[in-house]
């Protein structure tokens, strides 16, 4: 039972590492709990305050869709108001046993096993409950196993982003529970690990998921530099029948041209000088899986061709080679780029653009987010760091807040991760302005309150420059701005990097 229980948790484990579904997660641990213990039915009820109630939220129910049931009825209530593990060898004997379910589903309980699920302040999420123990009754073994596992279950949980769907408010962020209270009520298949944010933008986004991600059709997914796009990638993936597949990334950015087609296709023996065995590139090693493209508006004409030929055909050759293999894969892919107009100037293949966009999900800026979405991701960031580093955070001042809501994050979810980052690591036990790595006032050009609009440039145009030389002169001022770091002007700018250096050497500017 030991080694089984070590099992169990190892496979919760790796669980929090991806982009599931809160409705996968839960239904999961509610499958192996019931395998462990070998028992006939399953249920993971979760506590809804407001009504006080447990909703069954993955439940082996094939008789109905949800149980809902009182803190003051049934074996299930009683373990969430006392926070005891109720084992029952003969529940209908038992004056706890709530015989109107099993009316209701025409089930026959005989055996049943409960434990609380506690976050890590001992304040009660929900409960596990096990029915009909196929040995005929649960042990007390049974029983001390059921209340370790639920712990470890809870806390497993708990590391997950999807405690924001669960309600549990934050401890480091002033005034996130009367958010918490206000906050839509979100299906819990709608939510997804990893992935934080319940406003209005990203529940859209979030139920484009839901909706795509079963089917194999080619997604496009859009928006500025550190939106998210990849998580998304891997939620369409973890969420989609091919999820037991590889999930294979390629950033079309950061490698020469000259060498995207070998790590795409890969080469055959001989192809060129240094080619002393067969390689398999990305296409192959994501057979029976997902390929995410990344940045997709960066490839050359050449290669715009050959991944067209991927998408219609799902064939492909090796560099140098002369066979035609077949390619097992879903292919989605990602740009920052305005590809309409990549099209109109002829540098993006407007066949291939409508193959990619077979559906189109678009990932909105942090600014367009919301005070919701911004407490929780600073929440979420802030005790990840703190945990990734070994420091203590337990508050953040109202002056950090508003310092942290007034921002534009031109850089979006990846800036406001990176900034928390450091700091938590230069804070002492507190964030305050002190500690925030943000551009003074005057220095950023796009320091505005979330939702608001971008202030008009100042008027440098009295010489009527060109295109190209506004364009060389932004360029020059960007990198002076960001001391030569090409990686950050590229973000800045919403282009690829490769496509950044091109302009450098272009106007002059190394």
């Amino acid at each position: 039972m030991a080694d089984n229980r070590h099992l169990l948790l190892l496979s919760l484990g790796e669980l929090i590492t991806q982009e599931i579904s809160a409705a996968q997660l839960v239904e999961r641990i509610v499958d192996l709990v019931v395998k462990l213990l070998e028992a006939d039915r399953g249920t993971i009820y979760l506590l809804d305050e407001g009504h006080g109630e447990l909703v069954s939220v993955a439940a082996h129910l094939p008789e109905i869709d949800e149980l809902r049931v009182p803190l003051s009825e049934g074996v299930a209530g009683h373990v969430a108001s006392t926070g005891e593990v109720v084992n029952l060898p003969s529940a209908r004997h038992d004056a706890r046993f709530w015989e109107a379910i099993d009316q209701r589903t025409g089930y026959q309980t005989e055996s049943m096993l409960a434990a609380p699920l506690w976050d890590a302040r001992r304040r009660l999420i929900g409960v596990v409950q096990l029915l009909n123990s196929k040995r005929g009754r649960f042990s007390e073994a049974d029983a001390a196993t059921l209340a370790d596992v639920a712990e470890q279950a809870a806390a497993l949980i708990e590391q997950t982003t999807l405690r924001h769907e669960l309600g549990w408010a934050s401890t480091l962020v002033e005034g996130s529970e009367e958010l918490a209270d206000e906050a839509p009520q979100l299906v819990l298949g709608e939510s997804f690990n990893r992935i934080v944010g319940q406003g209005p933008a990203m529940r859209g986004v979030l139920r484009d998921v839901q909706r795509v991600a079963p089917t194999d059709a080619t997604v496009l997914l859009r928006g500025e530099s550190g939106t998210g796009k990849s998580l998304i990638a891997r939620a369409l993936h973890y969420n989609s029948p091919r999820r037991d597949g590889p999930f294979v990334a390629v950033d079309c950015t950061t490698l020469p041209e000259t060498l995207i087609e070998n790590e795409l296709f890969g080469h055959e023996k001989g192809a060129y000088t240094g080619a002393d065995a067969t390689k398999r590139g990305r296409v192959e090693l994501a057979d029976g899986g997902t390929l995410f493209l990344d940045e997709i508006g960066d490839l050359s004409p050449v290669l715009q061709a050959k991944l067209l030929n991927l998408l219609q055909e799902k064939t492909f050759r090796r560099v140098g080679g002369n066979d035609l293999l077949r390619a097992d894969i879903r292919i989605l892919a990602a740009t920052n780029r305005d590809l309409e107009a990549s099209v109109e100037e002829g540098h993006f293949r407007e066949d291939l653009y409508y193959r990619l966009r077979v559906v189109q999900i678009e990932m909105p800026p942090l600014r367009q987010r919301g005070r919701q979405d911004l407490m929780q991701l600073v929440d979420h960031f802030v005790e990840a760091a703190a945990k990734r580093h070994g420091r203590r955070v337990d508050r953040i001042t109202e002056e950090a807040m508003a310092m942290l809501l007034g921002y534009g994050w031109p850089g979006n979810v990846r800036e406001l991760e990176n900034c928390l980052e450091s700091a938590v690591i230069f804070s002492d036990g507190e964030i305050s302005p002190s500690t925030l790595p943000l551009p003074q006032q005057g220095r950023t050009r796009k320091i505005r309150a979330l939702g608001s609009q971008t202030d008009a440039p100042p008027d440098r145009f009295v010489d009527e420059p060109s295109l190209a030389e506004l364009e060389a002169r932004y360029i020059a001022w960007l990198l002076g701005e960001y001391d030569g770091n090409r990686s950050a002007c590229a973000r800045v700018l919403g282009i690829g990097r490769n496509t950044l250096l091109r302009k450098i050497r272009e106007y002059g500017l190394e």
